[in-house]
């Protein structure tokens, strides 16, 4: 039994991090390890995420937004942020243990505290660092360079796929494994689908995931105005909620198809959405290795997406179907052909499920052992 402790910049959010350290919290504690999950911040509204392991939240109030008023409560927060790492970490009074950091910030809290702690205490434990987003999405912005200075000294840095690990490769690291998101839920076996073409039982479009701007959601909404029409059949089933729902609401009005738009609160329940769906959309501008591309596959259902990282490349292979990020009438193109092709759906339904095997928890969580195996000798 190893102390595994994992830690995000919260762990009460709804995203896609968040689910990946509970579900591998849950694989780990499966596999009879010590389990503390860590979140630097809390995070309102809290989703009541279940699991039979120890929750920890360092700051005692959510994260202030940055400002000339909240500059004194920031430092104050984080200060106690540290404090309350560095506790953590000093618990571990011999052998080796093992933390698992999801977020570049929750490594820079890690990485202060570590250095506040003696020597002896620093050495027991063996960091690996993560990065759920994809490499392009990192040098775009201010994370590459985050990235680089947290992670740098780090014994593992796990990225989502090997081209993106080659680039961080590149780009100064030298301690690069790749690492995929594992899938939580697999049906071992499936309901039988409703017969029949989607022009005479009717067909369902799903966007399953945050309502959120990196999301693309209003990118979708768009390229279904463009389409509706010519698929009275089928509708829009919109799962999720965020910080765009009005937003995306007010958008949708007065649109074509938006009587056939269904809006639904997120889902505890995956499989009661993807077993009723004919195809599912992925319209984000950014992603690392989405689960739910992974997840509709298990379930057979044809994903949509857009081509915005290796990941989701990774993911759609060449049985699903790619369209350009950020054009509506692309992925209007995109969706008028795969509404429109019974016998495509039909065809890469056993071939999508079959080729997201490898992302079955059990095969991934085996992979986690066998680097923390490697890491601890």
């Amino acid at each position: 039994m190893t102390r595994i402790v994992l830690c995000a910049n919260n762990i009460d959010e709804l995203g896609g991090a968040q689910k990946v350290v509970r579900v591998l919290a849950d694989g780990f504690g499966a596999r009879g390890h010590e389990i503390l999950v860590v979140g630097v911040t809390p995070f309102e509204p809290a989703h009541p995420f279940r699991g039979e392991y120890e929750t920890r939240v360092l700051m005692p109030q959510t994260w202030p937004k940055k400002s000339t008023q909240t500059e004194r409560l920031r430092a104050q927060l984080r200060r106690e942020a540290v404090a309350g790492m560095a506790d953590i970490v000093k618990t571990q009074d011999s052998g080796r243990a093992v933390i698992i950091t999801a977020q570049v910030w929750a490594m820079e809290i890690l990485a202060d505290a570590l250095a506040a702690v003696s020597p002896d205490v620093r050495d027991r434990w063996i960091v690996v660092g993560q990065y759920h987003g994809a490499y392009a999405a990192a040098a775009s912005g201010r994370d590459l360079d985050r990235i680089l200075r947290a992670y740098r000294t780090v014994p593992v840095f796990t990225s989502l796929t090997n081209e993106d690990g080659a680039a961080f490769t590149r780009a100064g690291l030298n301690n690069v494994v790749t690492m995929p998101n594992p899938v939580a839920v697999w049906p071992e076996s499936l309901a039988a689908r409703e017969t029949g073409t989607p022009s005479d039982r009717g067909g369902t479009l799903l966007y399953l995931g945050r309502l959120s701007p990196e999301k693309g959601v209003d990118v979708l909404i768009d390229a279904w105005s463009l389409v509706a029409d010519a698929h009275p059949g089928w509708k829009l089933q919109i799962v999720g909620d965020g910080p765009d729902r009005d937003r995306l609401h007010a958008q949708s009005v007065d649109l074509a198809g938006e009587d056939r738009i269904e809006w639904q609160e997120t889902t505890d329940d995956p499989e009661s959405v993807l077993s009723g769906a004919d195809l599912l959309v992925v319209p984000s501008r950014t992603e690392g290795l989405p689960l739910v591309i992974a997840e509709a596959q298990a379930y057979e259902v044809p994903v949509v997406a857009t081509d915005c990282s290796s990941g989701v490349r990774q993911l759609i292979g060449d049985w699903g179907m790619l369209s350009v990020r950020e054009d509506s009438r692309a992925l209007a193109r995109c969706l008028d052909r795969a509404m429109s092709d019974d016998a495509w759906r039909e065809s890469v339904r056993t071939r999508a499920r079959s080729a997201m095997s490898e992302y079955r928890l059990p095969l991934v969580m085996d992979r986690w052992e066998h680097l923390i195996a490697r890491a601890m000798r």
